[in-house]
Parts: C-alpha cells; sequence; structure tokens
C-alpha cells in the first residue's frame, strides 16, 4: 500500500484493535453486548474500547523503553513485561468501562 513503516505500523494496530473488539463483543462479552443492542451503542463501545487500547499501546512502548533503556533490562523480557501490564490494563479498563451493565441496560 506504500504506506512506510509508520503508516503500517499504524493501520495494522487498528485492525488488530478493530479484530479484538469484534471478537470480544461477540464472544468474551457477548452475553453483556446481546443486552446492549443497537449500532450506536456498539459504535461507542468501540470508540470507548479504540481508546482505551491506544492507551495500553502507549503505555506498553513507554514500559519497554523504561526496563530497556533506563534499567537495561533484556530487550525480550522487557517486552514480555510491558505486554502483560498493557494486557491486564485493556482486559480491565474495558471491562469496566466498555462493557460495564448499567441500571439502564438491565
Amino acid at each position: 500500500m506504500g504506506l512506510g513503516l509508520t503508516g503500517s505500523a499504524m493501520l495494522s494496530a487498528e485492525a488488530g484493535i478493530i479484530n479484538n473488539f469484534l471478537w470480544n463483543d461477540l464472544w468474551t462479552f457477548g452475553d453483556i453486548s446481546s443486552s446492549q443492542r443497537g449500532w450506536l451503542k456498539r459504535v461507542k463501545r468501540l470508540l470507548k474500547f479504540n481508546l482505551i487500547c491506544l492507551t495500553g499501546l502507549i503505555f506498553n512502548l513507554l514500559i519497554v523503553n523504561l526496563l530497556f533503556n533506563l534499567f537495561g533490562i533484556n530487550e525480550y523480557l522487557a517486552k514480555l513485561m510491558a505486554i502483560a501490564t498493557a494486557s491486564f490494563w485493556n482486559f480491565w479498563v474495558n471491562m469496566k468501562l466498555s462493557w460495564r451493565v448499567t441500571q439502564i441496560d438491565k
């Protein structure tokens, strides 16, 4: 597509985020999603999910750079620790914000 390194990385990250959202919306949190019907609610969940995951990506990059460049931790161990931290962040915050059940949803 001729996007270059940064453009292709951004596009692939966004494609991954949308893919993860669809699977989470249909399978992981499908019981909650089914009670929050309608395209407007789905788009709202997608926007929240996207923002939370992009924040997780920023955390991931900061943690890797901090651990590797500042503390001299092995690159792969730093990446593993960053992935674990960002994954926990993404799941927990999305569970609390993107797919939370409110009184209106019940």
